[in-house]
């Protein structure tokens, strides 16, 4: 893959690759209502629907161009509300819910949110520091300055995985930065080109296409209620301990007829996943919701009383 070969940027193209990486989560784990599509155009109306501008330009104090803001208003997205913190959707890390982040304010700014640490918690911050993010790249994972980082380029329709490992860095597509050296790329400074070199990138399709191989095969497992739930792999860095865990969550998921999404049973699936871990790996039982312990005990209450 070189950048001569990948199609231009399309919003529509971008918003139907996250919507369907989205549908492939609720497939296998997540809730389908905490994925959240932005309103349909008004019948008879000149706009073309999506987030309110109201709520969605209250992140122009971010410095982004216009084509990212009218990406963010049209993107669908995770809840990210929840008390307990939004749900994972890619290893490591969760989606950010921009919609959900425009409407935040800050102890600086209490008429809405702080662009600079908004900027902190979707891009690396050493980068931010720096100043060498351009204005039509958005960050599209939103957590702690350790978690992984997709920034997404507007201009040249590809997203980079900062910090992607290498197991999946070397068994996916060539990436576009591995064919073509960005320091020849037109209009690219010095210090953009060194981390975009250094970090793969791929076009906005292939990057979704390479996170779904990673969940349809299993590389990565879900653990938890869909509110709070970690994606685990059993990598070379994983403990024992969680290598085991991961090795069992991957067969009951087969075991439900995964990667099958016709015939999978997610219901049972997510029921058997979650006796197995309260019952031989309690260290992860803080994964799950004690609201939702008492309402299943609640239910087998009210079906021995029949």
């Amino acid at each position: 893959m070189s950048a001569s070969t990948i199609p231009p940027y399309s919003r529509e193209a971008t918003v139907a690759a996250v919507r369907d990486y989205y549908a492939l989560l609720t497939d296998m784990y997540l809730d389908p209502a905490d994925v959240l599509s932005p309103p349909p155009p008004p019948s008879g109306g000149d706009r073309d629907g999506g987030w309110p501008s109201s709520t969605i330009d209250r992140l122009e104090c971010m410095g982004k161009t216009t084509s990212v803001l009218d990406l963010l208003r049209h993107l669908p997205y995770i809840r990210g509300e929840e008390d307990d913190g939004p749900q994972a959707g890619v290893p490591g890390c969760h989606f950010a819910d921009w919609r959900h982040l425009a409407q935040t304010t800050s102890g600086d700014n209490e008429n809405g949110p702080d662009g600079h640490s908004l900027r902190e918690c979707s891009e690396p911050v050493e980068l931010v520091e720096r100043d060498v993010i351009p204005p039509y790249v958005i960050g599209l994972t939103y957590g702690g300055r350790e978690n992984p980082t997709f920034l997404l380029d507007t201009r040249r329709g590809i997203v980079h995985w900062y910090e992607c490992p290498d197991g999946i860095r070397y068994n996916s597509p060539q990436a576009v930065t591995d064919v073509d050296d960005p320091f020849d790329w037109a209009d690219t400074p010095e210090e953009e080109a060194e981390w975009r070199a250094e970090h793969p990138a791929w076009s906005v399709t292939y990057l979704f296409e390479i996170l779904k191989k990673q969940l349809l095969e299993l590389r990565y497992v879900p653990v938890g209620s869909p509110s709070r739930a970690v994606l685990y792999s059993d990598d070379d860095d994983a403990e024992e301990e969680l290598a085991g865990l991961v090795a069992a969550v991957r067969a009951i998921y087969q075991r439900h007829g995964w990667p099958d999404r016709g015939s999978f049973d997610k219901e049972a699936c997510l029921r058997e996943v979650k006796r197995l871990v309260k019952e031989e790996y309690p260290d992860h039982d803080f994964l799950y919701d004690e609201d939702e312990d008492e309402e299943e005990e609640e239910d087998s209450e009210e079906d021995g009383e029949e």
